[in-house]
């Protein structure tokens, strides 16, 4: 039966791939690898760069630039040094703890960021030229290292990034914006006395122009900063395809347990069913009566349930239901809805509405305070005895053919009880309806796996088809009807899969 119940959503919840506590670690530690391998490339541009800076120094000195700016030089790139070799400890320590370091993050850009804003103050400073401080190309650097903040994963190093970019930025341009024209002018006037001063004998001059080296710095610094950008978003990239590739193959692996678990659990439902089904035997000792019925498991396999039980006295008991979801737990319950029936049988006394009142209170506490389940079955009881049928309980609507007859009548079972296993107490919901059942006669019980068995272009095979179909093979013997029923059902499906039981049981009284 396919009901669409919450049985059917918290099965798909708990089959449902979920990543372990193990893989979500190693998800983590790929990302912590990532994160760790982007900082070490940068830490190295850093490095680099510093020592640039170094050797830059070290030849405005022989330039002739004054001593005592090449001590502020080297006391700010020292200072950079020192800052950079702690993020560098600190990234060693984070690689073999596989745990990154929220400073980190910090450290890098405030590092990334100084090293910008000491080069332009050293270019400044030693060129005497503080217009390098107010060229577009120095503020797109800023802009691209608050960029490259950003793929350091943290809305916080973004502001801390942009905060010390515009106070250092804008406190550098305040610095030399009092200074701009005097010392332009000076510019002028000592680019008009170098020449001279080349000349002068016994002069001393070693060639390093400070314009060039300026220009080799900005173009040096931005080409390794875009580098730099394009490296960590290609390492966040590798970072992502490893993780999604880890999720798969774990999931793939996950689903094929998965599918040997459920295979597994499928077999064993599948030896539930036909445990519990009556024996040939059972179903050809019923008196006066031709009894025939078949059931196909679908590929998930439902809770069909039908039991047939011949009484000493002559009267045959039947059952047919249909246990809500597939799988284990559903022949689990459709195992203990047989039990329950057989021993109500074996102890006697009780009516057709007492024993499925008796089921209901069973199934009701095992399914909900012990399995912590919420399934439940429809369940149709009937007895034959001189004659009649004695009817109760909800089920599909049975047919009933009668001899000479034409047509069949539908017996709806709507008002003859509820689901059993819904709740605990259905005492005033049962009901029981007396049938004529005449020599010649037949009834027709069945699933919903018949009624809603779909072929190619989804359309049910439907209960005027097989109301028809019944009808044509009415007067035949019972396991001829069932054969003829089921072979019509299989041409109307042809090769589309079976999602839910098949079953039909007829009987047919025949003395």
């Amino acid at each position: 039966m396919d009901n669409h119940q919450s049985t059917h959503a918290e099965e798909e919840k708990a089959f449902r791939f979920q990543l372990t506590d193990y893989w979500k670690k190693r998800i983590h530690e790929i990302q912590v690898e990532g994160e760790i391998r982007a900082e070490y490339f940068a830490s190295q541009f850093r490095f680099f760069f510093i020592g640039f800076l170094i050797l830059f120094s070290v030849l405005s000195r022989l330039g002739g630039r004054p001593v005592v700016e090449l001590y502020g030089q080297l006391s700010a790139i020292s200072i950079l040094l020192v800052f950079n070799i702690i993020v560098f400890v600190l990234l060693k320590k984070s690689q073999k703890s596989g745990v990154y370091y929220s400073q980190i993050k910090y450290f890098a850009s405030f590092l990334e960021i100084t090293v910008l804003t000491t080069l332009l103050w050293y270019l400044s400073i030693s060129s005497l030229n503080p217009t390098h401080t107010y060229t577009g190309a120095m503020s797109f650097i800023y802009f691209m290292l608050i960029a490259l903040a950003s793929i350091r994963n943290r809305k916080s190093v973004i502001y801390f990034a942009a905060a010390l970019a515009i106070l250092q930025y804008g406190g550098l341009m305040f610095y030399f914006y009092g200074d701009m024209k005097p010392m332009l002018a000076k510019l002028i006037e000592l680019s008009a006395s170098i020449s001279p001063e080349m000349g002068k004998a016994g002069e001393k001059f070693i060639l390093v122009s400070i314009a060039p080296m300026g220009f080799i710095l900005k173009s040096f610094y931005m080409g390794l900063t875009a580098y730099l950008v394009i490296y960590s978003i290609k390492n966040a990239n590798d970072t992502s395809q490893r993780q999604a590739n880890l999720i798969f193959d774990t999931e793939k692996k996950a689903i094929l347990e998965e599918n040997m678990r459920l295979g597994m659990e499928l077999d064993v439902a599948r030896q539930l069913q036909a445990m519990v089904l009556p024996s040939s035997q059972e179903i050809s000792n019923c008196k006066d009566l031709q009894v025939a019925a078949m059931m196909e498991a679908a590929n998930e396999v439902g809770g069909d349930y039908y039991d047939v039980y011949p009484m000493p006295n002559g009267s045959t008991y039947f059952a047919m239901g249909d246990v809500t979801g597939h799988g284990l737990q559903s022949g689990v319950v459709m195992m203990m809805t047989q039990c329950s029936f057989r021993s109500s049988l074996e102890r006697g006394g009780q009516t057709l509405p007492e024993i499925l009142m008796n089921i209901n209170s069973v199934l009701f506490g095992n399914i909900q305070g012990r399995m912590k389940d919420t399934r439940n079955l429809t369940l149709s009881l009937f007895h034959y005895e001189n004659g009649k049928i004695f009817l109760t309980g909800q089920h599909e609507d049975f047919l009933i053919m009668k001899a000479g007859q034409k047509e069949s009548k539908i017996i709806d079972t709507i008002d003859l009880g509820i689901y059993v296993g819904l709740t605990d107490n259905i005492e005033g919901m049962v009901a029981e309806r007396e049938i004529d059942f005449a020599i010649g006669d037949t009834f027709l019980g069945y699933t919903d796996g018949v009624t809603e068995a779909e072929n190619k272009e989804k359309h049910y095979y439907g209960h005027h088809r097989l109301k028809a179909k019944f009808e044509e093979l009415a007067h035949l013997p019972a396991a001829e009807i069932v054969a003829g029923i089921y072979a019509d059902l299989k041409v109307f499906i042809g090769s589309t899969e079976i999602y839910d039981d098949i079953s039909l049981m007829v009987v047919k009284r025949v003395a």
